[in-house]
């Protein structure tokens, strides 16, 4: 009977080792968009959570007790970085981790637009100077000595994700993200990332030619806060205005910035103004109808639920494409 036990006792030794090294890595993502990366990156040798859920405003998420017990018990913890997630820095502190993952590291930031200085002639030039390259240059509070450079007083724009290029950068940095936590399938992780970058240009090459529709002189945008000025730059539009002020959904409007918005909206003759699905719409309707268009929905800082109109990021990506071709074709 004890030579019996021994032998249990020993095989489960011998197990052990190998159901730990093939337990899932777990992750925790601050948005779906981020998580939906990392699951195509990571696959079955992932278990992905997002903080922010489905349908919501990143920019108004409050974080509950049981989002600081999950960041604490994450192998990684991956977050867009540019000092997008406000909420991320008590959670951080609360379970006394300083290792997140920035994904952004790598890409182009530039400023928010529609500081001011930005306007030429009712429109925007979205070709203004980048601020640098993030984890490199000392921008977006990244390092200490961003707080000294002229740089870094200028509003690091994070919606970087617009883009489908930029989310190739992504899944290289949640690659390695990934090996470093589990060396031995880092292959498996490289090799995902390449097949989800081949998917990434696809998407970009459909969305060109679902937006080859719109003629140059409507391809302007008036959107409910500065979240398109990548999508722009990548797609040869033009920003016109923004209702709420500044990069958040949480700004507050002027009267007065109101009325030159509407001005604005009827010189340019832009057809429609683009909003989140979860903004408050009593304001951009106002406007709206002083300024004879129509409000159109978007997806800004969130995917749809499971099997709803953009449940993955490329489908997010083609979603807002379609959406804003379709409003901005004309007859």
């Amino acid at each position: 009977m004890k030579r019996v036990l021994l032998l249990i006792v020993l095989l489960i030794i011998s197990i052990y080792p190998l159901a730990a090294q093939n337990q899932a890595l777990k992750v925790v993502a601050t948005t779906t968009i981020v998580a939906d990366v990392a699951k195509n990156i990571g696959g079955d040798l992932v278990t992905v959570t997002s903080l922010v859920p489905p349908d919501a405003d990143a920019h108004a998420f409050e974080p509950t007790p049981q989002d600081a017990l999950a960041v604490s018990q994450a192998d990684v913890v991956l977050a867009v970085g540019v000092q997008y997630e406000a909420f991320l820095s008590g959670l951080e502190e609360n379970a006394a981790r300083t290792d997140v993952v920035n994904i952004s590291d790598g890409i182009t930031i530039y400023p928010f637009v529609l500081e001011e200085g930005a306007e030429i002639n009712g429109q925007v030039d979205v070709n203004v100077a980048p601020l640098g390259v993030l984890g490199k240059d000392n921008i977006c509070g990244d390092h200490p000595a961003a707080t000294e450079s002229p740089a870094a007083l200028a509003g690091c724009d994070p919606h970087v994700w617009t883009d489908p290029q930029n989310g190739k950068i992504w899944a290289d940095n949640i690659a390695a993200a990934f090996a470093a936590q589990d060396p031995t399938h880092a292959d498996t992780y490289k090799a995902n990332a390449e097949a989800y970058k081949m998917q990434l240009q696809t998407a970009d090459d459909d969305i060109r030619q679902i937006l080859s529709v719109v003629p140059e002189d409507r391809r302007v945008l008036v959107t409910n806060h500065e979240f398109m000025s990548y999508f722009a730059r990548a797609y040869d539009f033009k920003l016109v205005g923004v209702v709420v002020p500044g990069g958040t959904t949480g700004g507050e409007t002027d009267p007065q910035a109101v009325a030159g918005l509407i001005n604005l909206i009827k010189t340019a003759g832009v057809p429609a103004i683009f909003a989140e699905t979860s903004a408050n719409t009593q304001m951009i309707d106002s406007i709206a109808g002083d300024a004879s268009v129509q409000v159109v929905s978007t997806l800004s800082e969130s995917l749809t639920a499971a099997g709803g109109v953009a449940d993955t990021y490329i489908g997010y990506l083609k979603y807002n494409a379609q959406t804003i071709a379709d409003a901005l074709k004309g007859t």
